[in-house]
């Protein structure tokens, strides 16, 4: 690993002065050391240090800090291009503007790659040295300092570079020795569940559907179920239990009848058999919520209904995509009438698919500390996703305009989908766990959020319980009092030794700042400094404040 390395900008907060003050670069090895780590205080220096090198850098924030290379690079003479040569470089960067790597033709011909450690390590650096066990942690420096041109950092500011990039070198280190050499850690995963499983079994297993096909199962595709309880909402209750499901999508992988092979298009009213059992179709429905139970019916991208929102009643009729285990719940939670059977396709099931996958990796998490652990983690947690990975990869480039970086959209690209009905089908039966969890403990329940569930009580739920076990609910913490203002906002506080700590999580609003609200800091239009969002400028990117305002 001789040509890889971790690498970390930290910028001026000007945006009329927006630079690097202070770089840093990191070997990737087991045991990075101080004495390997180079720094430096520009980015032509940096440039200069990476001159005619075949190197792979990675940067925890591409997207940060790859802006101030492509400024640099665009008003110094070179251009972006699809194809590489001497003073060209290329990107990988998506629709979205996701940042995924970045790559540049030296004169002599050698290739540098930068690429995003976030994409393997999708965690802050603080989080990654402590679930490493790393003997290095993150440091603090005042971001807001003056350091004008020239500035020569402090011992303290030098450290706390140094410590960065040698924290994401040893972590990267660790999962390129586990083979994992993707561009993300979900495409690691994937590449690991076909070596395991024998790349033409696979191909034979999950084939590559049409384009038509695959959209049309697309649209029964759903995350998470995230509700809080109507009558606990936006009151102080305790106490309150908490629970996690260990592994969820892991443990609806392990043994549910899930799809494979090529499904069989159907019209009208679906009908499975023992050969196809599974189903996913669209009908035009009414439905009404049955007296004490739960919603978990949400409709996307219509012009009607609130698409974060779960519906109590759909009075008008209304088509909608689904999978046959969503059928299965949303008949057991609503009266449904239906209007029209729109068709759809019949799939083979079957089990035991990541049977081996998952006893590897729950093995090597129960059996582990630290990296390794943290490295199971991710393959357990990220592999079901790729099944569902949009096959629309169309990308952007950049382009200085108005002396900042602007990404331009692309012309339209396509690539092959993996097997879409796969994450239809295991998102389906782990919202169906949560919310049947919920439904059992009707009474109690105040909120839950894909894999969580916060109950009003002191006793003992109806539920299966273990700390470490697949398909059972772990015990989080006792709460004294909680306040469940919204989905994806809420408080918890309780005791630890003595002190009190607070749970909170509010959707959009960083961790520093949350950690500082309080039960009276949560109503309608309460506002909260602290939050920062990057802006594009001459020089590359400043992260501005601005006001968080806290809404239904």
């Amino acid at each position: 690993m001789t040509n890889i390395f971790a690498a970390d900008f930290e910028s001026t907060t000007n945006a009329d002065d927006c630079r690097v003050w202070s770089w840093g670069i990191c070997p990737v090895a087991e045991n990075p050391v101080r004495e390997n780590v180079t720094l430096g205080t520009t980015i032509e220096s940096f440039i200069k240090w990476c001159e005619n090198e075949e190197f792979i850098i990675y940067f925890h924030n591409l997207k940060f800090d790859g802006t101030f290379i492509i400024y640099w690079l665009l008003t110094n003479g070179w251009k972006w291009s699809k194809e590489l040569s001497p003073r060209r470089f290329s990107s990988v960067i998506s629709k979205d503007s996701k940042y995924y790597s970045l790559s540049l033709c030296w004169d002599n011909g050698a290739i540098l790659t930068f690429k995003d450690s976030f994409k393997k390590l999708p965690m802050s650096v603080d989080r990654i040295a402590k679930s490493f066990n790393l003997p290095m942690s993150k440091g603090w420096i005042d971001y807001e300092a003056d350091r004008p041109v020239g500035y020569i950092p402090t011992k303290e500011e030098c450290d706390y570079q140094a410590n960065d990039v040698m924290i994401i070198a040893a972590a990267l280190y660790l999962q390129l020795q586990q083979g994992m050499n993707a561009l993300t850690v979900g495409a690691d995963s994937l590449n690991e569940f076909k070596n395991i499983m024998g790349r033409d079994n696979f191909t034979r297993t999950f084939p590559v559907l049409d384009e038509h096909t695959d959209n049309c199962i697309r649209k029964a595709y759903r995350g998470g179920w995230c509700l809080p309880a109507k009558r606990f909402q936006r009151e102080i209750v305790g106490p309150v239990k908490v629970y996690d499901y260990n592994s969820l999508y892991p443990s609806m992988m392990y043994d549910s009848t899930l799809p494979h092979g090529i499904p069989i298009p159907f019209v009208g009213v679906p009908n499975p058999t023992k050969v196809y059992p599974l189903w996913i179709s669209s009908a035009t429905i009414t439905a009404k919520l049955k007296k004490d139970h739960l919603p978990c019916i949400q409709i996307k991208n219509h012009s009607v209904f609130i698409q974060t929102e779960y519906l109590e009643e759909i009075d008008e009729p209304t088509t909608i995509s689904f999978t046959s285990v969503d059928w299965e719940l949303w008949n057991e939670q609503y009266d449904i009438e239906v209007y029209s059977w729109d068709g759809g396709y019949y799939f083979k099931g079957g089990r035991d698919f990541f049977k081996v996958y998952i006893d590897k990796w729950m093995q090597v998490k129960m059996a582990s500390t630290g990296g390794l652990r943290e490295i199971a983690k991710l393959h357990l947690n990220s592999l079901y996703g790729k099944f569902a990975t949009n096959p629309d990869v169309t990308s952007r480039h950049p382009e200085i305009v108005d002396d900042r970086v602007k990404l331009v959209m692309n012309e339209n690209e396509k690539r092959n989908s993996v097997y879409t009905a796969m994450g239809c089908f295991i998102t389906a039966y782990a919202r169906a766990t949560t919310v049947r969890a919920a439904q059992e403990n009707y009474d109690t329940f105040a909120y839950a959020d894909t894999d969580s569930l916060h109950l009003v009580t002191d006793k003992e739920p109806n539920l299966r319980i273990h700390p470490s076990e697949l398909n059972a609910w772990k015990h989080e913490y006792d709460a004294d009092y909680a306040l469940f203002w919204r989905p994806k906002a809420y408080i918890e506080r309780r005791v630890e030794k003595g002190e009190s700590v607070y749970e909170t999580h509010i959707a959009g609003l960083p961790k520093a700042v949350t950690q500082d609200v309080r039960f009276c800091d949560m109503y309608e239009g309460a506002t909260f400094k602290g939050k920062k969002v990057p802006r594009n400028v001459a020089g590359g990117v400043v992260l501005s404040e601005v006001e968080f305002c806290f809404r239904t």
